[in-house]
């Protein structure tokens, strides 16, 4: 009889264990969750804590830029850090070396630890938060080149030639678009040369102004 009792309890606790160790390793679950005024972040690696920091400062300085150009953020944004580059390419069907992918006002990020480490963390962020903001419609080149200057990432690009310098406005959205890696980064560079003269050229708020009638 004390068999049987310990036979049949032991099933179910072995079940709910491994159901919760399970749960713990899916690569979907986000463990953490931390709220930052209309800013929260989720993250799975318990190392990702120690970046939150400087995420929020990122994102607060972000948000008054943006502000400061007509370009307000939404005002509820959700972060949500991979726990690995696999889970990053399997969640946007991005190439796992991109930093992040932003939809609407949801971006999706590398782990947080993985881009600090690689001294891209408040970049990204300020990167990200350009598209949140950014007007509805503009072309892919447009949005990438602006947020690369908008973010400082412009500012370390090489100094070289792309090879993509004769191409027409449309084809290197298709190259950003492509996301051919032998092309990808020179892609961003051309982008962000072509936006950083129009920049320099008119402005910060004509510029703005303008996108917004398009």
């Amino acid at each position: 009889m004390r068999r049987g009792w310990v036979k049949a309890s032991s099933k179910p606790n072995r079940l709910i264990q491994t159901l919760l160790f399970a749960l713990l390793l899916s690569p979907t679950a986000q463990a953490f969750q931390v709220q930052h005024g209309g800013l929260s972040v989720s993250y799975s690696d318990p190392r990702d804590r120690l970046q939150l920091g400087t995420v929020f400062k990122a994102w607060d300085a972000a948000a008054r830029d943006l502000k400061a150009l007509g370009l307000p953020p939404p005002t509820q944004v959700r972060i949500e850090a991979a726990s690995s580059a696999a889970d990053f390419a399997r969640r946007t069907a991005e190439p796992a070396n991109i930093a992040a992918s932003t939809q609407g006002a949801v971006i999706s990020t590398q782990r947080l630890t993985a881009l600090a480490l690689s001294g891209r963390l408040p970049l990204t962020i300020r990167h990200e938060a350009f598209h949140t903001a950014q007007p509805a419609g503009i072309p892919r080149w447009l949005a990438e080149g602006l947020a690369r200057t908008f973010s400082g990432e412009a500012a370390s690009d090489p100094q070289g030639p792309t090879g993509l310098s004769r191409l027409s406005s449309d084809a290197l959205s298709e190259e950003l678009l492509g996301r051919n890696p032998t092309r990808l980064a020179a892609a961003y560079v051309e982008a962000a040369r072509r936006t950083g003269q129009l920049v320099k050229r008119r402005g910060w708020k004509e510029v703005i102004k303008e996108l917004g009638k398009l």
